[in-house]
């Protein structure tokens, strides 16, 4: 039965006011049910991405600060090559530094007893000489490749004579020169009182520079 105005004013204050309750009660479940639980749904699924997607931004950021550093890693050890390629000497410039070097001994009045050559050792990046290769045995699998040489150990086997504090000096201004040249296995023989020298020692040491191989 169908609920008329007539009725409606013939309803008492309480009664009306119950009615306006319950309608309003009505329209908010309506309104909850159709609209606000939809909303809530959807802030849920938003939020949800904000979070994934704020997970990501770190992740970037942290790559983006690891490759970075990367670059600034990459560029220093660019910028140390080109200053080893500076001190290493090329194979045109290997006689005129030993030539330096015999002049630093003159200067320093000592004397060569010795001055040989070496033949040049191959290095590879863990400073370890290149062996011969050898063909494997029949039957088993050949083993995994040598590492090429990086560079070549050139050194020089020398023996000089002269006073205790001229062989320091010369051994002080070979450190010095531009080049990079190391002096190693030193011995130092027994002193001997030479009439109108002194007293003199002889020493005998190796002289080794380094030369990157050029990979073209």
């Amino acid at each position: 039965m169908a609920i008329t105005v007539d009725d409606i004013k013939k309803m008492s204050p309480q009664a009306k006011a119950l009615a306006i309750v319950v309608i309003f009660l009505v329209l908010a479940a309506l309104y909850y049910v159709y609209f606000f639980s939809n909303l809530q749904q959807k802030k849920a699924a938003l939020d949800r991405d904000i979070e994934t997607l704020e997970m990501q931004i770190k992740e970037k950021a942290r790559v983006a600060a690891q490759l970075d550093q990367y670059k600034a890693d990459v560029e220093a050890l660019q910028q140390n090559y080109a200053i080893a390629l500076k001190k290493l000497p090329d194979q045109r410039e290997i006689p005129g530094l030993f030539h330096s070097v015999a002049t630093s001994g003159k200067e320093t009045g000592v004397e060569f007893l010795l001055f040989e050559p070496r033949p040049a050792v191959p290095k590879t990046m863990a400073q370890e000489s290149v062996p011969a290769k050898k063909p494997p045995p029949k039957g088993k699998k050949a083993p995994a490749p040598e590492p090429e040489p990086f560079y070549q150990e050139i050194p020089v086997r020398v023996s000089v004579t002269g006073s205790y504090q001229s062989i320091l000096h010369f051994f002080e201004k070979v450190a010095k020169l531009p080049r990079i040249v190391n002096v190693s296995d030193i011995t130092m023989g027994d002193r001997r009182d030479v009439k109108g020298r002194g007293y003199i020692i002889t020493s005998t040491c190796t002289i080794k520079t380094y030369m990157f191989i050029d990979k073209k």
